[in-house]
């Protein structure tokens, strides 16, 4: 019998230099130092627009927890959630 591991990925996506923008960056190094997976896109970058569409993310900063092959499991759009959300989310 194989065991399978779904591995979860925070995305944060933000928008121009703002403060609430920085929040969001300084919340995902949070979660980084406490061993969780975390994926910054910018919109004003031409590389995130793929994930951009994908989430259907238009107001900014939003948080998608996703599975390892892409599909979203949560998300918070244009407002940063609780931590204690986020974590349960990706498995803590």
């Amino acid at each position: 019998m194989k065991l399978y591991y779904i591995v979860m990925v925070l995305k944060i996506f933000t928008r121009e230099d703002a403060p609430e923008m920085r929040e969001a960056i300084e919340f995902g190094k949070r979660l980084e130092e406490d061993g969780f997976s975390v994926e910054y896109y910018d919109a004003d970058s031409e590389d995130s627009t793929q994930q951009i569409e994908l989430y259907d993310v238009y107001s900014y900063p939003s948080f998608v927890v996703a599975k390892d092959d892409g599909i979203e499991v949560e998300c918070w759009r244009g407002k940063k959630p609780l931590e204690y959300d986020v974590k349960m989310y990706l498995g803590s």
